[in-house]
C-alpha cells in the first residue's frame, strides 16, 4: 500500500512546485489569486527583486500559473470614530 498526497491542499502544492522551480521565492509569496474559470491562469505574486524581473509560466496538474512580482498594497488605515457631542 502506497501512501499518496491525499488531502493536501492546492496552494501547498503549488508553494512547494514554485519552490522547486525556484528556490529561495517561497518565502517571497505573498498572494495567491485562484480565478473563477478554469481555463485562466492561477496568478502567484511575490515580492519585488524575488525573480529578478522575470515572470514565470508554469503548468501544475493541467493549471496553467503565472509568477509575478508585484508590490504588497499599502496597509489600510482604520477610521477613527466619529465624535458626537450631545448638546
Amino acid at each position: 500500500m502506497s501512501v499518496g498526497r491525499v488531502g493536501v491542499p492546492l496552494t501547498d502544492r503549488i508553494l512547494e512546485f514554485i519552490e522547486e522551480r525556484n528556490p529561495g521565492s517561497k518565502v517571497a509569496v505573498w498572494r495567491i489569486f485562484y480565478p473563477m474559470r478554469d481555463e485562466d491562469p492561477i496568478e502567484v505574486v511575490v515580492k519585488p527583486g524575488s525573480l529578478s524581473g522575470e515572470v514565470l509560466e508554469l503548468t501544475l496538474e493541467g493549471k496553467s500559473i503565472v509568477v509575478k512580482e508585484e508590490q504588497k498594497p499599502a496597509p489600510r488605515r482604520e477610521r477613527e470614530p466619529v465624535r458626537r457631542e450631545r448638546y
